[in-house]
């Protein structure tokens, strides 16, 4: 198994934190582009004066669905031979093809305009790299402590 076995509270801890630093970010959009996007688009209609609260329900939508999926991939309750680079592969395609759906489904911004669908990409990757450089810092600081705690383990 990749994870620890975790509780309620553990998952409910990684929703809510994804759904705060989409929140800030979506804020920072609608602070940036809001008074333009916001005839394109509905996530955007109050310009930058805030989100509405239908748009902050979809983004906690989200947040849920991601770390649903999260949690599939990277524990064994469906996977159990699968190596990680597979499992963020596939993890990665599932929250790109219900991110797809939100939009069309909740209209996020026009489907039929290649700009909004290139804003929509950049922004994803964007994210996701600063996400993965977020999490490999994670890693190596907690790897740092673990060698040093073996390293005073070792001289006793």
């Amino acid at each position: 198994m990749i994870e620890e076995k975790k509780t309620v509270f553990d998952y409910l801890g990684q929703i809510f934190m994804l759904y705060g630093m989409t929140v800030c970010i979506f804020i920072a959009f609608s602070l940036t582009i809001g008074d333009y996007a916001k005839e394109a688009s509905p996530l955007f209609s109050l310009g930058g004066e805030g989100l509405r609260f239908s748009t902050l329900l979809q983004l906690l939508g989200m947040a849920t669905l991601i770390t649903l999926i999260r949690s599939l991939f990277f524990t064994d309750i469906l996977i159990k031979n699968m190596s990680v680079v597979k499992r963020a592969i596939c993890m990665l395609t599932g929250i790109i093809v219900m991110i797809i759906v939100f939009v069309v489904v909740f209209d996020w911004f026009p489907v039929n305009k290649i700009e909004a669908w290139i804003g929509f990409f950049v922004s994803f990757g964007i994210c996701f790299l600063i996400s993965l450089g977020v999490t490999l810092l994670k890693e190596k600081a907690e790897n740092r402590k673990m060698e040093e705690a073996l390293k005073k383990i070792n001289k006793l």
